[in-house]
Parts: structure tokens; C-alpha cells; sequence
């Protein structure tokens, strides 16, 4: 069983990292407008816009949630001169590592099971609550500039991502092929 002090320790994190989301969904929504609106990606190719990006694609880090995202061609290829790392300073802020912090605070080594029970439930909970914060950051970007671009988001080395028009998962192969891509992961 998790000591009452590593219970509210987990809990004390979840509160923070939910009121970082709150203080930071204006920033966050603010920099998905410019991103949407076609500012903060490069083109050193005369060739390329922002105008033939047919998806973009957002992925977060499992560990410390920094986003960073990129755009397809109709080819499925990668639009632009490569990945934005969206500021630090719109997203929550997390770099605490639980398990440790947990085992410190006197947890019964026979009970390890239940720790890392506990420990996975809170990092799920973690991920289920800034995937729909993201999400719906993004719902307001995209309805306050009108943008119609499809977007998907995930965790990092996933096989699948969230349409954020239809807060869907889709797999990358069934997102590759209703775009008409050889492979979600081609070049």
C-alpha cells in the first residue's frame, strides 16, 4: 500500500500540473493561431508554403511533455525546413521523477507491484489529462483562425495519433493511406 505521504506527494504534483495547464492554455492556444496562420515555419525552398501542408503532425515527450511539430506534403513527405519545438513557456512544466521520490519515502519493498501500480496510474492520468488540454487548446486555435489543416497528436513512438478534428485515434498506416502516402513515416 502507498504511505499516506507518497499519495500526497502524487497528488501535489497532478494539482501543480494542472494549474500550469490552466495559467499556460492562453499562451499555448495563442502560439497553435500562429502555427495555423502559417507563422514560425521556415522555407528556405522557394518552391515550398505553407499553403500545400495537407497535415500537421504533433507529437509530445513522454517524460517532460515538450511538444514539437511538423508538416506534410500531399506527398506525404515533410513540408518546410523541419520541426518547431513549441516554447516552454505554453506548456505545463514537469520534471519530477515520481518513481524515485516515491521509493524514498519508506514504501513497503513487498508491496513493489502496487507502487508501480500506483506510479503508472498517475503518469496515464497525467497523459489522458494534457492530451484533451492540448486538444482543446487546439479546437480553439483552430476555430478562432478558421483553419481546416487535419492535425494529429500523440506521444512520441506511437502507432497511432488523436485527429483532433474528431478527438479519434487513427492508426499511422490508416492515416497514411486516407491521405494517399506510400508510409506515415516516409521522407
Amino acid at each position: 500500500m502507498l504511505s499516506t505521504q507518497a499519495k500526497q506527494l502524487m497528488q501535489q504534483y497532478k494539482t501543480q500540473f494542472m494549474q500550469d495547464c490552466a495559467e499556460r492554455a492562453p499562451k499555448l492556444t495563442a502560439f497553435i493561431q500562429e502555427i495555423l496562420q502559417g507563422r514560425h515555419w521556415g522555407f528556405s525552398d522557394e518552391n515550398e508554403s505553407f499553403d500545400q501542408a495537407v497535415a500537421l503532425i504533433m507529437e509530445y515527450e513522454y517524460q517532460d511533455f515538450s511538444v514539437y511539430g511538423w508538416l506534410r506534403n500531399p506527398n506525404g513527405g515533410y513540408l518546410g525546413d523541419g520541426i518547431i519545438d513549441f516554447p516552454e513557456e505554453c506548456l505545463p512544466e514537469f520534471d519530477a521523477d515520481v518513481e524515485d521520490e516515491i521509493y524514498g519515502l519508506g514504501q513497503d519493498e513487498n508491496e513493489e507491484d502496487e507502487v508501480w501500480d500506483a506510479v503508472d496510474d498517475f503518469y496515464s492520468g497525467l497523459h489522458e489529462y494534457f492530451s484533451h488540454w492540448f486538444a482543446n487548446c487546439f479546437r480553439t486555435a483552430a476555430q478562432n483562425t478558421a483553419s481546416t489543416l487535419p492535425a494529429y497528436f500523440s506521444v512520441h513512438d506511437t502507432n497511432s495519433y488523436t485527429n483532433l478534428a474528431t478527438m479519434q485515434e487513427e492508426l499511422c498506416d490508416d492515416i497514411a493511406e486516407k491521405f494517399g502516402w506510400t508510409s506515415f513515416w516516409q521522407d
